[in-house]
């Protein structure tokens, strides 16, 4: 998340995101949350706490900030201590790491041209070129 171009397109996009989180077609993912032994539970924590970090002060923001409350205050009820994120480090489970690699340069590149063509159009935006017409040759 830190190397993101976070732009109000993109947060306004993070905000639906987080609506259709809490809609009910979503509700096998938070039930997700509810698992806290599951080895997919600490990445999936970290996931919606990265968009947490995205978000400014919102409706979203204080629906997920309460999910993920929720979340925290159920695992220490039940006494359960934190996993360790660390895990995450380390090739995600059923994905070999040379494939992940491939996805990880793949994301990279796909960021890369969404970079370069904001770059295109803020400089388009703000120095519009003058057009000028040239005869074609006949």
């Amino acid at each position: 998340f830190s190397e993101l171009d976070v732009s109000v397109g993109f947060l306004m996009q993070i905000d639906k995101l987080v609506q259709l989180l809490e809609s009910p077609v979503f509700v096998h993912l938070r039930l997700q949350l509810l698992d806290v032994e599951s080895p997919h539970h600490a990445p999936l924590l970290k996931s919606c706490y990265g968009l947490l970090m995205l978000l400014p002060q919102s409706d979203a923001f204080r629906s997920l900030n309460d999910r993920l409350t929720t979340v925290c205050n159920l695992r220490d009820n039940l006494g359960i201590p934190p996993v360790s994120l660390s895990r995450s480090k380390s090739p995600k489970p059923g994905i070999d790491a040379e494939r992940q690699a491939a996805l990880l340069s793949h994301f990279d590149t796909i960021m890369g041209y969404h970079r370069r063509a904001r770059r295109v159009v803020h400089i388009h935006n703000h120095h519009p070129t003058t057009t000028t017409t040239t005869a074609l040759p006949e």
